[in-house]
């Protein structure tokens, strides 16, 4: 079992690497954002876990979206809002952008081929408010000796045509991570 699928938050399974976690609550205590837009809830941990922290800031919500519904592995939070659906699909796209109100960061971690990935960043990209994050997860991930394209492409690209977005190297200062060239923040 990988390590990152054996890691609780209060006894909550979140499947992500530990690091990325730590990451992520310096992330929001720093930009205090007033919603976090996810997708890829599936087991909902790192919903909760965004949550718990929102709860120690004192505000924020997320908003969180998945194309399967897992109501025995939902956490009922007054800050999260579950949505079903594909995270591309128009409608859904609609009513996350309903959603972004005051300051947004973005995390996106649904399904992590080019193709999607690359359709999510067009879709709420723009959604993120200067200072705060865009996160591409597992942009270091594909099957072994597949060449096709994968999420580290499609964020490597979307950076070249948003300079206003930069890969903020200081994420990975715990030299493990699953978002290597992933973690964006948009700069003034």
């Amino acid at each position: 079992m990988p390590p990152w699928a054996e890691t609780y938050w209060l006894g909550k399974q979140v499947v992500k690497c530990p690091m990325d976690l730590w990451v992520y609550q310096e992330i929001l205590w720093e930009t205090q954002p007033d919603v976090l837009l996810e997708t890829g809830t599936s087991g909902a941990g790192s919903a909760f876990f965004f949550a718990s922290i929102f709860d120690r800031i004192g505000k924020g919500r997320v908003v969180t979206v998945d194309t399967e519904y897992y109501p025995h592995l939902r956490i009922d939070h007054p800050r999260i809002k579950y949505l079903t659906g594909s995270s591309i699909n128009p409608q859904i796209v609609a009513q996350m952008c309903s959603e972004a109100e005051g300051k947004v960061m973005v995390s996106l971690d649904s399904l992590h081929t080019y193709e999607h990935v690359k359709a999510e960043l067009d879709a709420y990209g723009s959604l993120v408010t200067t200072g705060c994050y865009l996160v591409v997860e597992d942009t270091g991930w594909g099957p072994p000796g597949d060449q096709r394209a994968w999420a580290c492409d499609a964020a490597a690209e979307f950076l070249r045509e948003h300079p206003e977005f930069v890969a903020d190297e200081k994420c990975e200062k715990h030299l493990l991570t699953s978002n290597r060239g992933g973690w964006l923040k948009r700069e003034p």
